[in-house]
């Protein structure tokens, strides 16, 4: 959905990839991907983003500031955090009572599923909003 002459050659690499990921749910997670499902993959073939010659936070940073649809999601602490893991074995809360919480890649997954239900749900009226409004223009 983003022309490639709108961005750098990294974030154009971090978006084949999500492309790829996206259309293989055996080698990713489907239809909706994050940056974490794309540094997750990355480390599966023993690769970083560094190794790509992408800068990650500078990738996030130009999507962010893209004259692109985007569309924000709220979510509480606790998703966003899950979302952003990319460890293979889920990562470790811990609580100011002392409690500690496994994340496993399972309720991950979970999160994600979540996520992308709101997405399946909020972008196509937003994508359509943009479009009857001439912000977004159809080929």
């Amino acid at each position: 959905m983003i022309p490639r002459t709108l961005v750098s050659t990294s974030v154009g690499l971090a978006l084949d990839f999500a492309r790829s990921l996206a259309r293989d749910p055996g080698d990713g997670p489907g239809k909706t991907v994050f940056f974490s499902d794309i540094t997750l993959w990355l480390d599966s073939q023993g690769k970083t983003w560094a190794d790509l010659g992408a800068d990650y936070d500078a990738v996030i940073d130009e999507l962010i500031d893209a004259q692109v649809p985007q569309l924000y999601l709220t979510l509480k602490q606790k998703a966003h955090a899950i979302l952003c893991d990319a460890s293979r074995e889920g990562m470790r809360l811990y609580y100011p009572n002392g409690d500690v919480e496994h994340v496993t890649p399972q309720l991950r997954q979970e999160v994600h599923r979540g996520i992308t239900q709101s997405l399946e749900r909020d972008w196509p009226p937003y994508i359509q909003g943009l479009i009857d409004r001439g912000a977004l223009k159809t080929q």
